[in-house]
């Protein structure tokens, strides 16, 4: 319970606890080793003449790793990741037992330079590895949420490092330091061992269409095919410069403050133990939430931002000559907040806007930062410090100077890198041809023909009335419809006049005619339709929006309605954490289908084509698409809705959920009884089988029994069913209840008597039952499938009675209820089909001849879906093809494995 609630303080999903806590341990036993080659660098480098050796360790560092980097981007090309990265660390060790030599047998400035040099080499191998496993183990959310709390692994490690830096006083010493690192770096490759056996740590390459804008021909060698690398690139190569000159300046001042080298090394200890820890702090508690709260931007900019105030801090300590104890105060803060905002702010979210590429391109543009432009960076600043140690009447000033002029630099980088990122993203979700990255609308086949003349032509009310009454004709309803879209906004008045009537297929038939009809009148009925209390009108209405551009003056609206959704999703959550479990699985459909229309809302209120591609890339059974669309969205829309948005997305316990929205909306002042809201509330918000289920449960009073009446006489067999149930439960248990409401309401008896007269020998709700117990409808919500209820036909054979012979033409599916029925090629036997099982279903798609002869091998009940009936119900419920498309898949990619085993 503890680890459970600590987990979910840090933001830890139950499934990610043990891949975190890898990673953590994994980067602490790095952070030992490197810290402790740092101080053994830094002890010899500090003993003589720091302003001229530092900068001279930097230059020869920065070409040693550019050598390395080059070279492990051969590698990065020719070896798979896991192998990468095992030998990357094994090289790691073997460096470090070089640097052990040097330190034993060498104490001149060459070896000192040598020896920071293989600090840089190691801290930039130790570097690439870890980051490059958890690029590919975590995704873009992911990493936003924990690249902070895994990196914060090597801060309390550095910390235990400039603590031993504060006990060094000789060169032995060093040498334990050294032995302590290697011990590390093999603690971390087994730690590594562990990650690789239990995730699987390769880059995967996702075909993604050709990027619109792309770098220069003459870039793309260094850069890539991507602006974003190009962006991020110049502006770490910037921050590098600004971070080098700020930690030379440091030690510079404290080694002119402090000329005894124990007490220079303990002062520098105590500095670097502060800095670490309050990072580690500041990773592990504040930073996921400061970057949920002010977004990847800002963050992005803290850092240059902190510069360039720090640069006008100097100059008005310069003009109000400060002391050289307030100076040395001053570089050890300046140390201290640049340290903590790189470590726990830049870097990991520095690190997150490398996610966005495909996964091969992300750690080619991981290498090509760290291994050569951050080391460009730290040589710029080398070179420039090599040369100030020859200026010295500018040595206090001009160091400020071009670090005000980089950070600058940087504030402008990393404005382009932010949206190059975003454009990355939606690159990454997008459709991968182009032709089809427009946003997807709905397809009715209905086509708009004109006048001879090309214009639309007129008709009279009376003719428009009957085109609206051939609606619901199968056979005339695509003429009809195409005739009122060639009437334009003439027939808009008398479509809004039929729709307070229209029952739910209705409603989308006239919203989908208006949709095809352009002009401010028409898209005004639809805003209008939106906003009415029946949910299937307003998503009708919003879908058919899609074909308009967005209206400013319609804002209000939308962001009212999306508050609308969102309270009813706290609603339907704080529902599910109570509700039976059949009441829970219509609950959730419920919730798709409120995030559909949210999604809907979002493209009226913001641009359009990232709302439809994050749409998609959220539906995608890829965990990194969802993931970037998220990101996208989170980048395009406000906080509080992104939030609310997200869990409903997310895989999070139900509790989580409802913590969530209750923050964002308040908790409800009384307890949420689904049951009662939704008998309440109907076929207005909720769909056919929801009520149903929800009228199983319901328990009426005096005071709520007169909600039973609409249900009885709802256009739903399935409500009208559970109705009646609920009225003949009444008479058995609550007779008093039960006589009253049948003396306020005298036509009851004569609905009941109507409904049991036409009550088929198998309820509605045990047909919906038997579709999702089928194979073809088991993955479909019992929700989607009481569509097909309707057009179930219950037909009875006797025992050997022919179902359909060889050669007819297929035109229905049949679903076996009871009895056996024998598939038959002459007198050869080829299978049986029982209770549940289904047959000619490839007739519902395509009518051919049947393959075989089907009969009864005893009594036989069965229901039987012609194909024009299923055609109409696909038509107006899309997930119902869907799922028959995927089973059907499956069983063909099957038989083709049989095959190809046989």
């Amino acid at each position: 319970m503890l680890l459970s609630t600590w987990h979910r303080f840090l933001g830890i999903r139950p499934d990610e606890g043990k891949t975190v806590w890898l990673f953590f341990l994994h980067n602490f036993l790095l952070g030992i080793g490197t810290i402790l080659v740092y101080v053994a660098a830094n002890v010899i480098l500090l003993e003589n003449n720091p302003e001229r050796n530092l900068p001279l360790a930097y230059g020869v560092a920065a070409l040693a790793l550019m050598g390395v980097g080059r070279v492990y981007t051969h590698f990065e090309h020719h070896l798979q990741l896991q192998k990468l990265a095992v030998r990357v660390l094994l090289a790691v060790v073997a460096l470090t037992g070089v640097l052990g030599v040097l330190v034993a047998v060498g104490h001149s400035v060459a070896a000192a330079v040598a020896i920071m040099a293989g600090y840089r080499v190691i801290y930039l191998l130790t570097n690439l590895e870890f980051w490059g496993v958890s690029a590919v183990v975590f995704d873009v959310r992911q990493s936003k949420r924990l690249f902070s709390l895994i990196s914060s692994g090597d801060m309390p490690a550095k910390a235990l490092g400039a603590v031993l830096a504060i006990l060094v006083h000789a060169h032995t010493d060093l040498l334990l330091l050294l032995l302590l690192a290697f011990g590390a770096y093999v603690g971390a490759l087994l730690i590594l061992r562990t990650t690789i056996s239990s995730h699987v740590v390769e880059a995967r390459s996702v075909g993604r269409r050709e990027r619109q804008a792309s770098t220069r021909p003459m870039l793309q060698r260094w850069f890539g095919n991507s602006q974003l690398v190009l962006a991020m690139c110049l502006s770490l190569t910037a921050i590098a410069a600004v971070t080098t000159t700020v930690e030379y300046s440091f030690f510079v001042n404290v080694k002119h403050k402090f000329h005894d080298q124990a007490t220079l090394m303990r002062y520098v200890g105590t500095v670097l133990t502060l800095t670490y820890l309050v990072a580690m702090l500041f990773k592990v508690l504040f930073s996921q939430f400061t970057v949920e709260r002010l977004g990847i931007r800002w963050m992005l900019l803290a850092l240059p931002g902190m510069v360039l105030l720090a640069v006008l801090l100097f100059g008005g300590l310069r003009a109000g000559n400060a002391s050289d104890a307030t100076m040395l105060l001053y570089f050890c803060g300046l140390f201290l907040v640049l340290e903590v905002l790189r470590r726990a702010v830049f870097d990991p979210v520095f690190l997150v806007l490398f996610q966005a590429l495909s996964a091969e391109e992300r750690l080619a543009a991981h290498t090509t930062a760290k291994g050569f432009y951050e080391p460009l960076g730290m040589a710029l600043a080398g070179l420039l410090l090599f040369a100030l140690h020859h200026l010295p009447s500018a040595n206090e000033w001009l160091p400020f100077l071009w670090m005000g002029l980089f950070a600058a630099g940087a504030l402008v980088f990393l404005h382009r890198t932010y949206g190059h990122y975003l454009a990355e993203l939606h690159h990454a979700v997008s459709r991968r041809f182009a032709g089809d990255a427009t946003t997807e609308l709905a397809d009715t086949g209905w086509h708009q023909p004109l006048s001879a003349n090309g214009h639309a032509t007129t008709a009279s009310p009376d003719e428009i009335r009957q085109l609206l009454a051939a609606l619901p004709d199968r056979t005339k309803r695509r003429a009809a419809a195409a005739r009122l879209v060639q009437l334009g906004e003439a027939a808009v008045p008398l479509l809004a006049e039929a729709l307070p009537a229209a029952d739910e297929v209705m409603t989308q038939r006239l919203a989908q005619v208006c949709g095809r009809i352009p002009g401010p009148a028409s898209r005004q009925m639809l805003v209008a339709l939106a906003r009415q209390p029946r949910l299937f009108g307003r998503e009708a209405a919003l879908r058919a929006l899609r074909n308009f551009d967005q209206e400013p003056a319609d804002e209000p609206v939308f962001q009212a309605l999306v508050r609308e959704e969102l309270q009813l999703t706290q609603q339907l959550l704080h529902g599910l954490a109570s509700a039976p479990n059949e009441l829970r699985r219509a609950l959730d459909y419920e919730l798709t289908k409120v995030q559909q229309r949210i999604f809907y809302l979002l493209l009226q209120l913001y641009p359009p084509q990232f709302i439809a591609d994050a749409q998609r890339g959220v539906a995608h059974a890829a965990r990194e698409r969802q993931a970037n669309a998220l990101e996208i969205l989170d980048n395009i829309i406000p906080r509080f809705l992104y939030q609310g948005l997200q869990a409903l997305l997310d895989v999070l316990p139900v509790p989580d959920k409802i913590r969530t929205f209750d923050q964002l909306l308040g908790a409800p002042s009384v307890p949420v009884a689904i049951v009662p809201l939704i008998v309440r509330l109907g076929e207005t918000t909720f769909s056919d089988w929801t009520v149903s289920v929800a009228l199983r449960h319901w328990r009426p009073t005096a005071g709520t029994v007169d909600q039973l009446l609409p249900h009885l006489q709802s256009t739903s067999l399935l409500v009208r069913e559970s109705g009646f149930t609920v009225l003949d439960q009444l008479a058995q248990q609550q007779y008093s209840l039960h006589q009253q409401l049948l003396s306020e309401n005298s036509t009851i008896a004569s609905q009941r008597m109507a409904h049991h007269a036409h009550a088929d020998h198998i309820s509605a709700q045990e047909r919906v039952q038997v579709l999702h117990n089928t194979a073809l409808f088991a993955e479909t919500p019992e929700n989607v499938l009481s569509s097909i209820v309707p057009i179930m036909k219950e037909v009875t054979f006797s025992e050997g009675e022919q179902i359909f012979a060889k050669g007819d033409l297929g035109t229905s599916l049949f679903i076996v209820y009871d009895g056996e029925v024998c598939i038959m090629n002459g007198t050869q036997q080829l299978a049986t089909f029982r209770k549940g099982d289904f047959f000619g279903e490839l007739a519902l798609l395509d009518a051919e001849p049947r393959s075989a002869s089907a009969a009864a091998c005893g009594p036989v009940v069965a229901f039987r879906l012609d194909q024009e009936d299923f055609y109409d119900v696909m038509e107006e419920r899309g997930e119902v093809l869907r799922n028959v498309l995927r089973v059907l898949c499956q069983r063909l990619r099957r038989q083709n494995e049989k095959m190809s085993a046989s």
